[in-house]
């Protein structure tokens, strides 16, 4: 092997290490829920595999998220039939709190494995990005 492929090596095993350092600083949430894009420099957006990654990540968490509100959307009428009573039962407030609770519970089902929905879609929309 000679010194320059051992060179070129090292440069791409360090190009990786950005890459995924940087790709984990922008996973973590600001607090209006958005990613932190304010790490990612010009030359790294202009990397083809780096952005394949980060449109890769965009990708799953699209259907993640596809995934949960359809859980969401299936668990509603669990939900619907169940009556409260007593004197903390009942009204508007707690209309709003059980959605709110379906809507949580679809997303850790989908977050934790789910039901195989968002596989098949992150596969169609990756089918669909490439054309074919």
């Amino acid at each position: 092997m000679s010194d320059l492929s051992i060179i070129n090596q090292g440069q791409l095993a360090l190009q990786q290490a950005q890459s995924k350092t940087v790709l984990s600083a922008t996973n973590k949430k600001t607090n209006d829920g958005q990613n932190n894009f304010a790490a990612l420099t010009s030359s790294q957006l202009k990397d083809p595999s780096f952005t394949d990654a980060l449109q890769k990540r965009k990708i799953r968490e699209t259907a993640e998220d596809f995934e949960a509100q359809f859980l969401s959307q299936m668990l509603q009428p669990m939900f619907e039939g169940l009556e409260t009573d007593g004197p903390f039962g009942g009204g508007h407030a707690e209309k709003m709190w059980q959605s709110m609770l379906v809507s949580e519970y679809g997303k850790s089902i989908a977050h934790s494995g789910g039901i195989g929905l968002a596989d098949e879609v992150q596969k169609q929309l990756l089918r669909a990005q490439e054309g074919k």
